[in-house]
């Protein structure tokens, strides 16, 4: 009987090969959970659980004593864990020849989604269908597997000259949506942003909260068909919604909704009418003038907004 019994201590003092010699006392807690007690002996800290004790010498582990079944598990649990992050690592690898830091890659993506815009004209409801847009990886996006990103969504691929530099050194990363030919608002301009946003905000790590579109007309509409934070406009002309059947009130749909708007000083019937509707509909706003006429955004017009809006949501 003693004999059995000092056999069976034995089994219980075996060492345990997923409690390895040097892993961290985090690593202990999260495979055996929280100790039913511990003590202090020497300058080491002893561990005791149900199943045995595991010595730890500044919050290293150097001895570990526990039951073969809790070992045999632990091992199990381990091997699971090395298996999941072999996948994971793999995926990652893959990540990375697909979409390489500091470039812009096109991908493919598709609106197949069915939803009820009833609040657009029909003329203006997104189409469903294959659709492309551009995306800008930033620098270090591979360092981490759960860093989230801050966004832009460019309406037209000519606004990059715009930003590069400014996203290149603040790693934002950029969706780019193609140029629908004949059309400044319409079916094909809202399915490709519907698409692009879907896709993207899946595919790569985006934070929600810091999506930001810059445009014109298409922009601020886009910002009613998916939540974003801001609307960075140039020159944008509302008259034409009317004429379209919208709503006047469809920007209310975002509450919280911010607007950095650009106005040419070139036409003042016009800039005061953008304005005043940008005014009436967006509490939150910011309206510029600038003198003469820019076909597209300048770098310098890009960086202060940006620097309002980072500013307007305490963004470093």
């Amino acid at each position: 009987m003693k004999r059995l019994l000092f056999f069976g201590l034995l089994l219980i003092c075996l060492p345990v090969g997923a409690i390895e010699k040097g892993a961290a006392r985090a690593a202990v807690l999260a495979e055996l959970g929280e100790p039913s007690g511990s003590m202090q002996r020497d300058g080491k800290e002893i561990l005791i659980f149900k199943t045995g004790t595991v010595t730890l010498q500044k919050g290293v582990v150097i001895k570990a004593n526990l039951s073969q079944a809790n070992a045999q598990q632990a091992e199990e649990r381990a091997i699971k864990v090395k298996e999941f992050q072999a996948v994971k690592q793999a995926e990652l690898e893959k990540q990375k020849l697909l979409y390489s830091e500091n470039h812009v890659v096109q991908i493919e993506c598709v609106y197949s989604k069915t939803e009820s815009w009833t609040t657009l004209p029909e003329s203006i409801r997104p189409a469903q269908g294959i659709y492309r847009y551009d995306v800008y990886i930033p620098p270090s996006y591979h360092d981490s597997d759960d860093r989230r990103f801050k966004c832009l969504f460019l309406e037209s691929p000519a606004l990059w000259g715009s930003v590069k530099e400014r996203v290149r050194k603040e790693k934002w990363l950029v969706v780019i949506l193609h140029d629908a030919p004949q059309q400044q608002v319409g079916k094909t301009m809202n399915g490709n942003f519907l698409a692009a946003f879907d896709d993207a905000t899946e595919r790569f790590r985006i934070a929600k909260a810091q999506i930001f579109n810059i445009g014109s007309v298409p922009s601020a509409i886009f910002a009613t068909l998916r939540p974003v934070a801001g609307i960075i406009l140039q020159d944008p002309d509302f008259r034409g919604f009317e004429q379209a059947g919208l709503s006047p009130n469809f920007l209310n749909k975002n509450a919280n909704l911010r607007a950095y708007v650009l106005l040419s000083n070139s036409d003042r019937s016009s800039m005061l009418f953008q304005g005043k509707y940008i005014i009436d509909r967006i509490p939150k706003n910011y309206v510029g003038v600038y003198d003469g006429r820019v076909a597209v955004m300048l770098p310098q017009m890009a960086d202060e907004a940006l620097d309002w809006m980072k500013k307007e949501y305490s963004i470093p």
